[in-house]
């Protein structure tokens, strides 16, 4: 049995995560943060792929203000284990597992397991078992677009979250919630089911399962 998986990612009014030369910006308002913190307080792990830590170098910590349990253990997909040895993820404040892929040479790492599974990328499935047998019951998956689209297109989540800023951002090639290769047949795109939506602050935020149709 897989852990329980939960998305949940901030955007612009147009979708996008990021500017056009990818560089990071604040999506979230004070709200949103509060409610991300509390997220994490009640999930075995947090999840990211490589890129994000490549580009954002993050914490993946709860924020001590709203901490009421120990800190996620932190997990990233990286497939080449490409992570820096500087990584704020590497600095042993709490648990992180790096999955690699199964020809990656790199056996070791500070303050961190490599889980190996998986050729040309992550093996989603058997990662999620493995992770299930450490005893990681539920996990926080906060991107970044490849990994968003990744665990979407498998069917791999349980709750799909979108904070909706009050900005616009634009460009084509602008990074947007999902990425990847993305969908080019009507009959296979991803239906979901809106559960709930409710303001945080001048934002919105949406609450999305699998749809059973």
């Amino acid at each position: 049995m897989r852990p329980k998986v939960i998305l949940n990612c901030a955007a612009s009014a147009d979708g996008k995560i990021a500017l056009s030369n990818r560089q990071g910006l604040k999506l979230s308002n004070e709200e949103d943060l509060e409610r991300v913190h509390l997220l994490r307080n009640k999930y075995d792990a947090i999840l990211v792929g490589i890129g994000t830590v490549v580009e954002d170098d993050p914490a993946l910590t709860i924020n001590p203000k709203f901490k009421t349990a120990e800190n996620p253990v932190r997990i990233v997909l990286d497939t080449t284990c490409r992570i820096s040895r500087t990584a704020k993820i590497l600095d042993g404040r709490s648990k992180t597992i790096i999955a690699t892929g199964e020809k990656t040479k790199i056996d070791h790492l500070p303050n961190a397991e490599i889980i190996k599974c998986g050729t040309k990328k992550v093996d989603l499935p058997k990662l999620l078992e493995k992770l299930s047998n450490r005893g990681i019951k539920s996990i926080l998956v906060e991107g970044g677009e490849i990994v968003m689209w990744s665990f979407l297109k498998s069917g791999l989540f349980d709750e799909f979250n979108i904070f909706i800023s009050s900005m616009v951002i634009g460009g084509k090639i602008t990074p947007t919630i999902a990425g990847g290769e993305g969908t080019r047949k009507v009959s296979d795109i991803l239906r979901l089911t809106l559960v709930d939506s409710k303001s945080l602050g001048d934002g919105i935020l949406l609450k999305y399962s699998k749809s059973n149709n």
